[in-house]
């Protein structure tokens, strides 16, 4: 019965690994929050490796798909205003 654990556990650890990042800071874009949409806020992308502009109302979020900018949450993967 413990071969099954170890087994389940070892399925567990490669599936996590699937949402590795690849980072390399030197290929990440300059960016101002005068270059983003919306309110123009900069965030840091899922993988903490780069800027990116924050995601705006309407827009997709969530894991991969970015972060929305203040006074929007993430609600069925789309930005919408929080009530």
């Amino acid at each position: 019965m413990s071969g099954w654990w170890l087994v389940m556990a070892m399925v567990l650890v490669a599936s996590a690994r699937g949402w590795d990042c690849v980072c390399n800071p030197r290929e990440c874009e300059v960016l101002e929050p005068s270059g983003c949409p919306g309110q123009g806020v900069v965030v840091w992308d899922p993988c903490r490796c780069c800027k990116v502009c924050a995601r705006t109302l309407g827009e997709e979020c969530g894991g991969f798909r970015g972060t929305c900018e203040p006074g929007l949450k993430c609600y069925e993967d789309s930005c919408t205003p929080i009530t």
